[in-house]
């Protein structure tokens, strides 16, 4: 049995399977399997992964409908044999030692997570990032430490005890449904201080692309994390504390920050229902996460400002 699977999910990956596949071949730690699942490409993804599956017995190839990134990471789940899982997307990549430093660093823990670097014309940046071991969860719902999909190890026993999967009726926000969920049940959570991935921003087909619609999608998870939380956090004082971050800062910021980065883009009329709609969700801010939340209140009252002229 390998010690490590990564799991790939594709779509119309054709420009970038090659890279990402060699990222994960060209590691220093070697006892893996590499799990791509092809969610219904119609380019040339399929004949490049071939052409390395008939070279490396560790790429496992699994072929299925489009049912979604949500539904291709859980298959890959179902199929993973190995002790940890990692998750990694089609047109990112890792560093050759993220596999090793990550598994030098889990130990007897469940989770383990790096830093990464935005990656946008070619051109690569260190996330602003804070590492914070132990109970990690608040810190990233207020946006201070957050991993991206690629930089996790997580004990695959662990998935499974607590039945953690990705929902599949949703196409935005599920991956930090997902690793909310990871963060929920684990106050012990491990970190490599380095920065071993690369996220590649502004890619086509790419699952980050900002518009208005995402509004009422980061809305929708969001209070379903709520719900969840609600029903399963047992730690009275903790629960609290999580939900807070969420209706004080997460989304309250998701809002603001979507409408802001479209004012150049979208009729002035419109962006202004966005914000009469989204009153009662913009009066739960509060000075609850410090800089950000000055930074918020400042962009907030910036675009309402702009928006009465």
């Amino acid at each position: 049995m390998p010690i490590i699977s990564v799991i790939i999910p594709v779509y119309n990956k054709e420009a970038t399977i090659k890279r990402v596949i060699n990222s994960v071949l060209n590691q220093s730690f070697t006892d893996f399997e590499l799990i791509i699942v092809n969610d219904g490409s119609i380019d040339n993804s399929e004949e490049n992964i071939l052409e390395y599956q008939e070279k490396d017995s560790r790429i496992i190839y699994i072929k299925q409908e489009n049912k979604g990134v949500a539904f291709a990471r859980n298959v890959g789940i179902e199929y993973a044999k190995s002790k940890y899982i990692s998750f990694l997307d089609a047109d990112d990549e890792i560093d050759n030692l993220f596999l090793q430093k990550m598994l030098d660093t889990i130990l007897d823990a469940n989770v383990c997570y790096c830093g990464h670097y935005d990656v946008l014309e070619g051109k690569s940046k260190k996330s602003k990032f804070s590492f914070v071991e132990g109970d990690v969860l608040e810190d990233y719902l207020f946006n201070r430490c957050t991993p991206n999909t690629n930089s996790w190890l997580i004990k695959k026993e662990y998935i499974d005890q607590f039945k953690i999967r990705f929902s599949i009726d949703i196409d935005w926000g599920e991956d930090m449904e997902f690793f909310s969920k990871i963060l929920l049940y684990d106050i012990n959570v491990k970190c490599v201080k380095q920065f071993l991935t690369y996220y590649h921003k502004g890619q086509p087909n790419s699952l980050s692309t900002n518009n208005l619609s995402k509004i009422d999608k980061d809305v929708f998870w969001l209070e379903r994390l709520i719900e969840y939380i609600e029903k399963y956090e047992l730690d009275f004082r903790r629960k609290a504390k999580i939900v807070s971050a969420i209706q004080s800062y997460r989304l309250p910021a998701s809002i603001i920050y979507r409408i802001y980065s479209n004012k150049s883009n979208c009729d002035k009329q419109i962006l202004k229902c966005k914000m009469r709609e989204s009153k009662e969700y913009l009066k739960k801010i509060e000075v609850s996460n410090g800089l950000r939340s000055i930074k918020l209140y400042y962009i907030y009252f910036k675009l309402e400002f702009a928006l009465r002229n």
